[in-house]
């Protein structure tokens, strides 16, 4: 066999054959003798059998593997890609990116615009993560099981020649599917992989959506990042695109696992071009300027002192003002203290010493504050 076919057909295992020719009206013979090979007849014509070797080591597994897809394509008048790429998604969500553009026209890609592309795409399935853990329409900084749930994805062989990425990460385990029933896994939620997947999907459909102008950018804005996009999630599709003004297409290809949606459907696609790249950018200036509530850690002196007792609580409200940069311009930020980091504050402000507070500032109003501290130190 073709060294280029074979390695094309790797990752395809003997139960992805299974799950693929179950879903598409064949069934397994359970009683067949040889135990070595698995044999398949079609539903509607039992007489008409396909049958691969049970063990991938097995020497002819590959020869019969491309046999069976052969077969498959003219039978069901789809191409080998098609039935490949079908295969290769049986217990897997796909996300592929292909890359159209100047830079690959001439069968080379700079690296330096690879490595961004590659950084990029981590950054896509990391912010998509961590808009799973918590939907905001800006990350500050990643959720360490967004981290964990990153190092789920893997890239994918891809076809030769190409500039294409593919992305994978396993959402049931063939070794152990017996526990994954068809009827059970209808009622079971989503695994977070697949809602990962699954954002990054809809994050690229409402782009697509605000070009052809079946939605609107202030809409997407408005609550987009629920399901969807985020300002991370479209920076991060950002650098798929080369610095300067040249023409660039990126074919998004989108194919869920066939054991959880349980057909071969054809895979979802969107093309983006610059017009696309320009609305994310927008989308992600927008989420960016009314990113009132943010998530800190600012160093600062301390301005002024007051303790005032509440009205309400009877109780008193020990007061500060922090000098601090933040945006890239200095500001007077208020905070609440404790009694305890009060006078640490007190201290601090006598010996003109430098502190650090941590915890989320409301910057709605024209004067920022505090809303709650996680942290008060004195440098």
């Amino acid at each position: 066999m073709n060294s280029i076919v074979k390695k094309n057909l790797m990752g395809i295992t003997a139960a992805s054959v299974e799950k693929y020719l179950s879903i598409t009206g064949w069934e397994r013979v359970r009683d067949f003798a040889n135990q070595r090979l698995c044999v398949f007849s079609y539903r509607d014509d039992p007489e008409f059998r396909l049958a691969i070797p049970s063990n991938e080591e097995s020497n002819s597994y590959y020869v019969k593997l491309y046999d069976i897809i052969d077969t498959l394509a003219a039978f069901q008048e789809k191409t080998h890609e098609e039935i490949i790429e079908a295969m290769k998604s049986a217990y897997v969500d796909r996300i592929q990116f292909r890359i159209v553009s100047e830079h690959t026209r001439n069968g080379k890609i700079p690296l330096s615009y690879a490595t961004q592309c590659v950084e990029g795409l981590k950054e896509l399935v990391l912010y998509a993560a961590c808009a799973e853990e918590s939907a905001a329409p800006i990350c500050m900084r990643a959720f360490n099981q967004a981290k964990e749930n990153l190092d789920k994805f893997q890239f994918a062989q891809t076809g030769y020649g190409s500039f294409v990425f593919n992305i994978d990460v396993c959402i049931v385990d063939e070794n152990n599917e017996q526990t994954y029933l068809q009827e059970v896994i209808e009622q079971l939620p989503d695994s977070e992989e697949h809602k990962i997947v699954k954002r990054i999907k809809t994050a690229i459909e409402q782009i697509d959506g605000a070009v052809a102008r079946s939605t609107t950018i202030s809409d997407i804005v408005a609550s987009g990042y629920h399901d969807g996009v985020t300002a991370n999630i479209c920076d991060a599709l950002a650098k798929l695109r080369p610095e300067g003004t040249e023409d660039i297409e990126v074919e998004t290809t989108f194919r869920f696992a066939e054991v959880i949606s349980h057909n071969v459907d054809t895979p979802a696609r969107t093309t983006l071009g610059n017009v696309h790249f320009m609305v994310a950018d927008e989308i992600s200036k927008r989420f960016k300027d009314r990113n009132l509530i943010e998530d800190v850690s600012l160093t600062g002196t301390i301005r002024t002192l007051t303790r005032e007792t509440n009205p309400d609580s009877n109780e008193n409200e020990n007061t500060v003002k922090l000098v601090t940069k933040i945006d890239g311009h200095y500001r007077t930020i208020s905070v609440h203290l404790s009694a305890a980091d009060h006078i640490a504050a007190c201290d601090a402000y006598r010996d003109d010493r430098e502190v650090e507070i941590s915890g989320t500032i409301d910057k709605s109003q024209s004067r920022w504050f505090f809303t709650e501290v996680t942290a008060f130190n004195v440098l």
